[in-house]
C-alpha cells in the first residue's frame, strides 16, 4: 500500500485479475490445537472483534456487543479521508455470515483481500496488506475457530464509500498483493523476527507506521502515524511513535513498563490511553506473556526515529468516555 497514490500513475493499464487466485478444495482439520491457536489469534493477537463485533449503541465508542460477536455491521465512518463503511458478518451463518464460504475462500478473503465473489476485491481497513505475512498454520488456525463460532443471523448493509483515488487504487489493484503461498511464521524463540511477524498480523505496524499513502514499513516503520486516525465519533488521533528514540518514543521505559501499559490501557505518562488503542486494550490486554515479551523485543530493536507525535484531538464524548 505504500506511496499507492504516486504508483497509480504506473498502473494506469493495470488490472486486478493478477491479485485474485482460483480457490482450492482445501479443507482445514479443526484439531483442538488448532482451534485453541485460532482463539488466540482471533481474540487477542488479531483482535477481529474489534471490527466485527458491533458496538453498544452503534458508537465506537461503546463497548462490544457480548450479544452479537463478530456479526458485523459497524461503521466506519471517517469525513477527512472521505470514507464510510460497514465490517461484514464473519460468524458461521449460511445466509448472512461466511458459513458458506469454503475454507480456502476464507483463506483467501484474510490474507489476500479477495471476497467470495471473486469480482470483488476487499477494502481497507480490512488489513489483508498485513496479513500476507499470517503463516499457512495461522490462517488454518483462525478458519478452524471462525468455524466453531455460533451463527448470527445478520444482515448487514453494505456501506462502501470511498473517496475517488482510493476507489481507483482498489480498482486497480494498487492496494491489494499477489496471492499468499507457503508463508511459515519466525520461531517463537526469535524474539526480533516473531515479534515483528506479531506486529504485523497484530496491525501495530499498520497504525503505527501510517503515512498519507497508506502504511510504510521502509521509511517510517512503527514511527508514528504522520496523519490524524480520525472518526467521527472520537475525534482525531495521531498513532503514537513506538520507536526507541528516548525522547520522542519508548526508549526511556523498560520491557516491563511497556507490558503494563498494554495490559492497564495507561500511557507510559500514566495517562489514559485514547481510541483507537482504548477500544482495542480488552483484546491486546490478554496476549501472552510471551508474545507480548517478543513484541517488546521487536520494537527496541528498530532503529529510533526522532517523531514529535501531535496530542490527541478528541470529541467532547470521547473525552468523557476516556476520562480526560
Amino acid at each position: 500500500m505504500n506511496r499507492v497514490f504516486g504508483a497509480l500513475l504506473l498502473l494506469s493499464v493495470a488490472c486486478t485479475g493478477k491479485y485474485i487466485r482460483p480457490t482450492t478444495t482445501e479443507t482445514v482439520e479443526a484439531t483442538p490445537d488448532r482451534v485453541a491457536r485460532g482463539t488466540c489469534l482471533v481474540n487477542s493477537v488479531m483482535f477481529c472483534g474489534g471490527c466485527h463485533t458491533p458496538r453498544v449503541d452503534g458508537s465506537w465508542l461503546g463497548g462490544e456487543r457480548a450479544d452479537a460477536y463478530l456479526s458485523g455491521g459497524a461503521l466506519f465512518d471517517d469525513p477527512d479521508m472521505g470514507f464510510r463503511l460497514t465490517t461484514p458478518n464473519i460468524t458461521s451463518d449460511k445466509e448472512t455470515g461466511i458459513g458458506a464460504w469454503t475454507d480456502d475462500q476464507i483463506m483467501r478473503a484474510i490474507r489476500d483481500g479477495i471476497h467470495r465473489d471473486q469480482d470483488r476485491l476487499l477494502l481497507p481497513p480490512m488489513p489483508f496488506y498485513m496479513y500476507n505475512s499470517l503463516s499457512d498454520e495461522d490462517v488454518r488456525a483462525v478458519v478452524a475457530y471462525l468455524r466453531s463460532v455460533p451463527p448470527m443471523k445478520n444482515a448487514v448493509v453494505r456501506v462502501a464509500e470511498l473517496p475517488f483515488m482510493l476507489k481507483m487504487a482498489v480498482k486497480m489493484g494498487a492496494v491489494h498483493h499477489k496471492p499468499v503461498r507457503d508463508v511459515k511464521s519466525p520461531p517463537a524463540t526469535d524474539h526480533t523476527a516473531y515479534g515483528h511477524y506479531l506486529a504485523r498480523i497484530g496491525a501495530c505496524a499498520d497504525c503505527h507506521s501510517m503515512t498519507r499513502t497508506g502504511p510504510d514499513e521502509e521509511d517510517n516503520l512503527v514511527g508514528g502515524s504522520t496523519v490524524a486516525l480520525g472518526e467521527r465519533a472520537y475525534g482525531k488521533v495521531w498513532a503514537r511513535n513506538l520507536t526507541p528514540d528516548p525522547e520522542t518514543g519508548l526508549g526511556k521505559y523498560s520491557a516491563e513498563q511497556i507490558k503494563q501499559a498494554l495490559r492497564s490501557g495507561k500511557r507510559l505518562d500514566g495517562k489514559p490511553m485514547c481510541p483507537p488503542m482504548s477500544m482495542l486494550i480488552p483484546h491486546l490486554s490478554t496476549w501472552t506473556d510471551e508474545d507480548l515479551d517478543a513484541l517488546i523485543g521487536f520494537l527496541k530493536s528498530v532503529p529510533a526515529v526522532k517523531r514529535k507525535i501531535p496530542d490527541p484531538q478528541l470529541t467532547e464524548a470521547a473525552r468523557k468516555v476516556v476520562g480526560i
